[in-house]
């Protein structure tokens, strides 16, 4: 009897011994895992800081961002004004196109659609003018000098109103308007932003706000009649910034529903509202059955 107890006795010492062993081990193989893991993580990064200096160096007057390798071995892939372009760091050639997977799926726009899920989610536009109070919301980078941006304003008042209409006169849209002048194309553009910016600049109404830009864009508001302040144009610097950090290169460009639309696309914008209002409407019926329940 007393051999067996120091029997078991020895065995639950080398238990708990291989026990301690063991799980130092892993201990000693998680850290040597880590340690693998910063390692490659260092060399991949030394590896883009080197082709992104090649790049910058090969086209020295194009300003390119979120360069990664791509799919494709060899290459890398990088963003010009939200378009995907493809780097062969070995010829120094860039192209533009698009990437499909066998099933016909385009993995340039994916990667397009991830590029701007990274750009909206840091996006900060609480400076913004803000016109209405509805539901689906739009952030608008608007010259107000640009013919585009007028055809958009009339498309979004359009739609607005019919919604208007059909709902007890609620709003459609919130719309988040940053001023963007592009002087270079419209040299008036600044001096009307700041009119605009002047009108908001006493929290009045959105409705006040709204008129002032409705008439800078159809220009039915003269020179002489615009305003001009201080905080208008401290504020225009505000929006400028946002724009310039957010790659604006042309406008409108519109963030809705977490994509990014150049210029004033009305087929996909009618597909986004449809599509989100139909959303909201299936919703709607699903909690009206729930609450029948």
């Amino acid at each position: 009897m007393k051999q067996l107890k120091n029997t078991l006795i020895s065995s639950m010492i080398v238990l708990a011994t291989a026990g301690a062993y063991s799980t130092a081990n892993a201990k000693q193989l998680i850290t040597n895992a880590d340690v693998i893991e910063q390692m490659n993580q260092t060399k991949q990064q030394a590896q883009q800081d080197l082709i992104a200096e090649k790049l910058k160096a090969t086209f020295a007057k194009t300003t390119f961002t979120n360069l990664e390798p791509s799919i494709m071995d060899g290459l890398w892939q990088a963003e010009i004004s939200n378009q995907v372009v493809y780097f062969n760091p070995d010829q120094e050639l860039i192209f533009f196109g698009e990437i499909y997977d066998k099933n016909g799926l385009s993995l340039s726009e994916q990667t397009r659609l991830k590029w701007q899920a990274k750009r909206t989610a840091k996006l900060d536009v609480s400076s913004a003018l803000v016109i209405g109070n509805g539901p689906i919301e739009i952030i608008e980078f608007t010259d107000p000098d640009c013919p585009f941006c007028q055809r958009f304003s009339e498309w979004a008042d359009t739609k607005n109103a019919q919604y208007q209409q059909a709902n007890n006169g609620k709003d459609l849209f919130t719309r988040k308007v940053v001023m963007t002048p592009i002087t270079s194309l419209h040299p008036n553009a600044h001096k009307e932003a700041v009119h605009v910016l002047c009108v908001a600049k006493d929290n009045q109404t959105n409705v006040d706000t709204h008129e002032a830009l409705s008439q800078v864009l159809k220009g039915t508001i003269s020179y002489a009649d615009m305003l001009d302040c201080d905080e208008g144009k401290d504020r225009l610097k505000q929006h400028e910034s946002i724009s310039e950090s957010f790659g604006i290169s042309a406008t409108p460009t519109l963030v809705i529903d977490g994509q990014v639309i150049q210029g004033f696309n009305q087929a996909k914008l009618d597909q986004i509202i449809r599509t989100k209002l139909n959303a909201s409407q299936e919703s709607a019926k699903q909690n009206q059955i729930t609450g029948d329940k």
